[in-house]
């Protein structure tokens, strides 16, 4: 966790923020897409394999509660997208600068073409974090079905490393953190004093803007922030199939059980 006495000096001359504040925060959640060619594939063909996938998402919040889902999208706009080429991001004085990426619709392409690095077959879809009780709720798509988790809210013991910077106009600190064998590297702002980030991270002084996982595998990226727009009561989400932590991971392994011996008995 973050000692006090950093966090007190963290916090030394920033600005006073209302503990009312609310907002939304629209983010990419870019997916790397690993994929092992066969040898015999065409290098034209393995050329024009994406590298990663995005999917615009957004984080609503109060100082009560924060929910994180899809973002909203507009009529005849792509929902998700792929990228010819990771995202990136560097700092440097004091601007951290992020390259975006030309994007295209390919929906379900981490897991059919061989998952993304860790071998994770799905991903969060959402989670809400109740602020004033801790109650968390986590929303997984796992093969066009729903999933609604409730359990404890996850715990990081994030480090501050010192370094600071620059992003949406906002000051951003980082911060980074070991969750078993993933590295977390995150970039925070306490200009909106919400303990929160994008799908299950928090826990730290302040928003979380930006955030990669496991070397890049997967980076959250905020786009826009809206402070000033009115949110309404932030709810838990109720779609879905609540099923504990047990369960779901049996499902999910069972399915890759099944689907690994189809693979088999198809080379036989």
């Amino acid at each position: 966790m973050i000692r006090a006495s950093a966090l007190c000096a963290l916090l030394i001359g920033l600005p006073v923020v209302a503990s009312g504040q609310s907002g939304t925060v629209r983010y990419d959640q870019a997916t790397r897409i690993d994929f092992q060619a066969p040898p015999n594939m065409p290098r034209e063909m393995v050329a024009n394999i994406p590298k990663a996938s995005v999917r615009p998402m957004q984080l609503r919040f109060s100082a009560e509660a924060v929910l994180f889902g899809p973002a909203p999208v507009a009529a005849g706009a792509a929902g998700s997208s792929v990228a010819g080429a990771p995202m990136a991001i560097s700092v440097g004085r004091g601007e951290m600068m992020v390259r975006e990426v030309a994007v295209a619709d390919m929906a379900g392409a981490a897991f059919f073409m061989g998952g993304p690095a860790g071998g994770r077959m799905d991903a969060v879809a959402g989670a809400f974090t109740n602020l004033v009780d801790g109650s968390y709720v986590e929303v997984r798509n796992f093969l066009g079905r729903t999933f609604r988790i409730p359990e404890a809210r996850p715990s990081f013991a994030w480090k501050l490393t010192g370094e600071a910077a620059s992003f949406l106009g906002y000051p951003v600190y980082q911060a980074i953190a070991k969750q078993d064998s993933t590295t977390l590297e995150a970039w925070f702002t306490p200009d909106i004093p919400v303990s929160a980030g994008p799908a299950q991270y928090g826990g730290l002084p302040g928003l979380i803007l930006t955030l990669a996982v496991d070397s890049n595998r997967v980076v959250y990226t905020a786009t826009a922030v809206d402070t000033t727009t009115a949110v309404g009561k932030v709810t838990a989400p109720s779609d879905g199939s609540k099923v504990t932590r047990a369960e779901y991971d049996k499902i999910v392994a069972d399915k890759q059980a099944e689907m690994a011996k189809s693979r088999r008995g198809r080379g036989n």
